[in-house]
């Protein structure tokens, strides 16, 4: 049965989660790396392309104590796993909250504590413990990216193939989940995330097999893109979570790094190139938009933020929303969407997925040619310095709400995002 007060209070706990990246943890990746080599060759199969040269990440150097509260992680998992175009949106956006509320254990004082998850979360079946380590670990990679990296846009990586004006080459099957572009500085990461409940051993093959998954993008005005492997591992004591950045290898015939960086042509394993960083940027920003606009529920204008080349894969598909309506904060004002499901104990639980109203009437232009359209995709836009100075400690800020009935709980993005989920 569910208690609402319990639910919110385990939501808004500040747990602590361990992020780690060290040599040691880099010595165990390639140990694998050179077992998964040796088993490969034993049975005449040529090796995969893999990252050697990784380096750890210096802010976690030593291992840094991250305070996360399980109601901001759902938040970062509901925006990570919008799509930019309409796919079911409201349900990308939300099952993994309604699905997970129940997961995380609160134990002794809660705050400072290890997070980790409920017992009942442990025992589920095989499939549904991957999914739930899945969808953890995507969202703690944005957790960690929001937080850390400060970034606010991501491009699903899916999705940035299908973009022709890019000219993005992939070499291999493998590729990486998601793009994260930080506007301001104009620095791309690519990152692979991992997540998992059984062991460190497991954490180390997933992120061997993240470094075969990870390239490198190349663009031709010689700006580097940072490649990042996420892997949360859940454990019945704490969850870590392991960053490691698998650096750009150039290879050996370019002895002149002007002239690798200068080229527009295939080259090497695991290695995208950007002829056109123009339409990189612009088609960042648009996608980055689309996704906000997605997650508030506004699937119309999301997709009109999309080039027609990749909007005629989804026209059709867009449906108006129930209903925009306002929600007044202490950060500001947002407007959103509301879903909401009766429990079969008989309890309302309602979540709105929001976007700052500022940031969503600013992507909301009409643009009527496309010398406009080019125009409007160069802008930076971002939240207001009035907005974004009330995060300077932590991306996501989350607060217990006041309601007249029920329970409430409500989490705030430095990206522009809110969540607020009630229980009655």
């Amino acid at each position: 049965m569910i208690i609402p007060q319990d639910v919110i209070n385990r939501l808004n706990t500040d747990f602590s989660v361990k992020v780690v990246s060290s040599p040691g943890l880099i010595a165990d990746i390639q140990r694998r790396q050179h077992a998964r080599t040796q088993q490969l060759v034993a049975k005449g199969l040529p090796g995969l392309p893999t990252k050697t040269a990784i380096t750890p990440i210096a802010m976690f150097q030593p291992s840094k104590p991250a305070q996360v509260s399980p109601f901001a992680l759902l938040h970062s998992i509901g925006r990570i796993t919008t799509p930019q175009v309409p796919n079911l949106a409201d349900l990308s956006s939300t099952w993994a909250i309604y699905r997970y509320i129940w997961a995380f254990d609160i134990h002794g004082n809660g705050s400072g504590l290890p997070l980790r998850l409920a017992d009942a979360a442990r025992e589920i079946d095989f499939h549904q413990k991957t999914l739930l380590s899945d969808e953890v670990g995507m969202g703690m990679a944005n957790y960690i990216m929001t937080n850390y990296f400060r970034t606010t846009s991501a491009v699903d990586v899916s999705l940035a193939l299908k973009t022709p004006s890019w000219h993005v080459i992939q070499q291999g099957s493998a590729s990486p989940d998601y793009l994260f572009y930080d506007d301001p500085s104009k620095t791309t990461f690519v990152v692979e995330c991992k997540g998992n409940q059984s062991s460190y051993p497991a954490t180390i093959q997933q992120l061997q097999r993240g470094t075969e998954q990870v390239p490198s993008i190349l663009f031709t005005d010689g700006r580097r893109s940072v490649s990042i492997v996420i892997g949360t591992c859940m454990l019945s004591q704490d969850t870590r979570v392991y960053v490691v950045d698998p650096e750009s290898q150039v290879p050996d015939e370019y002895e002149d790094k002007d002239d690798y960086y200068g080229k527009s042509e295939r080259i090497g394993p695991s290695q995208w190139r950007v002829t056109n960083d123009e339409l990189f940027e612009s088609d960042s920003r648009l996608f980055s938009r689309a996704k906000l606009l997605m997650y508030a529920g506004s699937e119309l204008e999301a997709l009109a933020q999309l080039s027609p080349d990749v909007r005629k894969y989804w026209e059709g598909h867009a449906r108006k929303p129930s209903e925009i309506t306002e929600l007044e904060t202490s950060q500001g004002v947002f407007e959103g969407v509301t879903d909401s499901f009766r429990t079969f104990d008989g309890h309302t639980i309602s979540l709105y997925r929001g976007l700052l109203k500022e940031l969503r009437n600013q992507f909301l232009v009409p643009l009527e040619t496309p010398e406009q359209r080019q125009e409007y995709s160069k802008q930076h836009i971002a939240p207001p310095e009035s907005y974004s100075s009330q995060f300077k400690e932590k991306g996501f800020l989350v607060s217990k709400t006041e309601k007249t009935t029920g329970y409430g709980i409500q989490s705030v993005c430095h990206d522009g995002s809110v969540m607020q989920l009630s229980i009655a």
